[in-house]
């Protein structure tokens, strides 16, 4: 079958590669729709975890069931299905501490040349029964799509945030995962939230997602201008966008003594950070910082499905662009960093 693979650093082609062999427990899925994303984007410029050298890129994706195992109980084929972008291994002794998310089966986790990603003609699922979902009928490919990904990470980054209705909460960076935590964190019962980016096409959806405030970074500093704005720091930080590692040190500056930051983003450069003790009163004042890995499994997605079903969550409108063919996923990849106006192209496969 024909695969995307990560080939060298900024070299990344179609290529043959083999196809996925289901066991007893997994299920083969016929790719419908997949999102590119700026982490495929930044790993094929830096290739920053050296085993994926070879591996199909790739993990988001909604699609239909091709084969299942002899002990999948829960789907057969012909169904409409999303995975998470990170498959728990719920074999792992963890998984019953509720640490399923310290062993993902996810091709850029993992160095099993087996486990590839999404950017295919089939993609293998392992432990069907736990890791699929049901697309109801109501909910469209393009809905059912953000959630694999843009959903589980922020809906979980903000959850950690333990938000009481009327809170005060700051998202950092708008893109397409920020734009997730912003309505989730309206659906959590935030009071106000700010949001900080510089592109009005994210400001815009963020509006509608409930934001009540925006910052654009390019205009100041942004823990001064959120100071000024809200006239004390804020309840609760999100870190869902941005490349500098002192992105940390304004969030923690701009939080509330004994208030929680939480970071989804990715940093993919290998820079040291310098931590001012003036941003955490000098070690008095029970600030909490946690780095979040998304959520994964059947269980999360059938809750986010149902948010949309339900007409909580519109995930829809933060696609900017819709291409059809496998050979797009290069162009959609491109307009991530080229287009301003770009939030979240999505590829049929068709």
């Amino acid at each position: 079958m024909k695969g995307f693979v990560l080939e060298d650093i900024n070299k990344a082609i179609w290529r043959d590669v083999p196809e996925p062999v289901a066991g007893p427990e997994d299920a083969i899925i016929k790719p419908v729709i997949v999102a590119p994303c700026t982490t495929d984007k930044h790993l094929i410029e830096t290739m920053g975890m050296p085993h994926i050298q070879g591996k199909v890129l790739g993990h988001e994706m909604a699609g239909i069931v091709q084969e299942v195992g002899s002990n999948v109980k829960d789907f057969k084929k012909g169904d409409r299905v999303i995975v998470s972008s990170s498959n728990p291994n719920w074999k792992n002794p963890a998984a019953q501490m509720g640490l399923h998310k310290l062993d993902m089966i996810n091709p850029y986790m993992v160095e099993d040349s087996r486990i590839n990603g999404c950017f295919a003609e089939l993609f293998f699922v392992p432990d069907a029964d736990m890791n699929l979902a049901i697309i109801p009928d109501n909910i469209t490919w393009e809905q059912a799509v953000i959630l694999t990904d843009m959903g589980t990470t922020a809906f979980e980054c903000v959850d950690l945030l333990d938000l009481y209705y009327g809170d005060t909460v700051l998202i950092l960076g708008v893109g397409p995962v920020g734009l997730a935590a912003v309505r989730a964190a309206y659906l959590k019962g935030a009071g106000r939230i700010f949001v900080v980016g510089s592109r009005k096409v994210c400001f815009d959806v963020a509006k509608e997602y409930g934001a009540t405030d925006f910052i654009n970074y390019k205009e100041g500093n942004i823990v001064d201008q959120i100071l000024k704005i809200n006239g004390k720091p804020v309840d609760a930080v999100a870190i869902c966008g941005g490349q500098r590692a002192d992105i940390i040190v304004d969030a923690l500056r701009v939080v509330k003594v004994g208030g929680k930051v939480t970071n989804c983003s990715v940093f993919y450069y290998d820079e040291e950070l310098v931590l001012p003790m003036s941003a955490i009163s000098y070690g008095f004042n029970d600030k909490q910082f946690r780095t979040v890995t998304c959520n994964a499994g059947r269980a999360i997605l059938e809750k986010l499905l149902a948010l949309v079903e339900y007409g909580r969550f519109q995930p829809e409108k933060m696609i900017t662009q819709t291409f059809h063919g496998m050979d797009k996923i290069e162009e959609g990849l491109q307009l991530i960093s080229t287009d301003p106006n770009t939030i979240k192209p999505v590829v049929f496969f068709d």
